[in-house]
């Protein structure tokens, strides 16, 4: 150690300073974490007066925070399950193109609610996206049924039947339409067809078929002969009768409105097959004559043609041709009648003996 004082270097353990005999201090050893103790004891104290015992929540407030999420829940629940939650989400899902899932949501609505004919109008028009056309027409009819003037319902189920070519379930719908709003929507769909002056079947002359629109209508109406469809490039507007000639003839006539829609297709098959022309009428029918006697030729129709010939032989078109009472030739004489019709059509030839002698035998 060395003197504070005389600077003297001593040995350890001395009180004084043997030269100048100072009072030598003996200095303890140094600890720096004697230094640290009284702060960190002083910062436990803070901590333990810092701290507070703890409170316990009473199980009145523990029930009722949970009375309060239970009631919460019940609300969003009967919100989600809500008639107008379940409706606007099926509109949401028919805008992003699933239809699927929008008639899960509808038909949730409809759980809550079956008297509103738009949630079975949307139905229906989702099932027919989804290919599902009973169903559709399923919830249509209950549409019209609920509502006779819902404009969307009627539309939807027109266009249904119009898809499957369905004119009379058209003419059946028209029923359950109770307002002018509702009905004038079927003057675009309910096109009935043109009405035909003959019956379809087999005739044994020519046919001169009418065609007409159905009563109370100005309708054009176009058709073709061959079995082809008039609504195409193919169809012929009408504008006068069409004569049916032998053979078979397929006719398929519609109706077009003013805004250019065609409508229920009609469709006719005639077969026309010629009959022979009756055999012709001769008076008198032959025998013995003495003085001059005209012979009279008659036929069944006025506009056949009557050849004969005297000869026996076989009379044909190139004949003489009968226009009138004819005489009967002296002798022994063979008359030869045959009719042929406007259509070529020949005729039993018919054969009378006639005898005429101016002399009695």
């Amino acid at each position: 150690m060395i003197c504070p004082n005389c600077k003297t270097e001593l040995e350890d353990g001395l009180v004084h300073c043997p030269i100048c005999n100072h009072a030598l201090q003996i200095v303890p050893d140094y600890n720096s974490l004697d230094d640290e103790i009284p702060h960190v004891e002083g910062e436990r104290q803070s901590i333990n007066k810092a701290k507070k015992p703890k409170k316990k929540i009473s199980k009145k407030v523990v029930l009722f925070l949970l009375a309060l999420i239970a009631i919460l829940a019940l609300v969003w629940y009967l919100y989600v399950c809500s008639f107008s939650y379940q409706y606007a989400a099926g509109r949401k899902a028919d805008a992003n193109g699933d239809y699927k899932k929008a008639m899960g949501h509808y038909l949730n609505a409809l759980h809550r609610d079956d008297s509103d004919p738009r949630i079975l109008a949307a139905l229906g028009n989702d099932a027919m996206h989804l290919g599902k056309k009973k169903t559709a027409e399923s919830y249509l009819l209950s549409a019209v049924k609920k509502d006779g003037n819902y404009a969307r319902a009627f539309t939807l189920l027109l266009t249904l039947y119009e898809q499957e070519g369905n004119y009379e379930k058209m003419q059946a719908a028209l029923s359950y339409a109770t307002t002018n709003r509702t009905k004038e929507i079927f003057a675009d769909y309910l096109i009935l067809p043109p009405v035909l002056s003959q019956e379809e079947g087999k005739y044994d002359d020519d046919v001169e078929l009418t065609l007409t629109p159905p009563e109370g209508e100005d309708y054009d109406i176009f058709y073709t002969t061959d079995g082809s469809s008039p609504n195409s490039a193919g169809g012929r507007m009408y504008q006068e009768p069409i004569l049916l000639t032998e053979g078979k003839t397929v006719i398929k006539a519609v109706c077009r409105n003013k805004n250019g829609k065609f409508g229920q297709v009609i469709r006719a098959k005639y077969k026309i097959t010629y009959k022979e022309p009756s055999a012709p009428q001769i008076s008198p029918d032959g025998g013995t004559f003495h003085e001059k006697t005209k012979v009279t030729i008659l036929s069944e129709n006025e506009d056949d043609e009557i050849y004969y010939t005297w000869d026996g032989s076989d009379p044909t078109d190139k004949s003489r041709q009968y226009t009138g009472p004819i005489v009967v030739p002296d002798g022994n004489q063979i008359l030869s009648v045959i009719v042929i019709d406007r259509h070529g059509k020949s005729s039993k030839i018919v054969r009378s003996s006639f005898k005429y002698n101016t002399v009695e035998e």
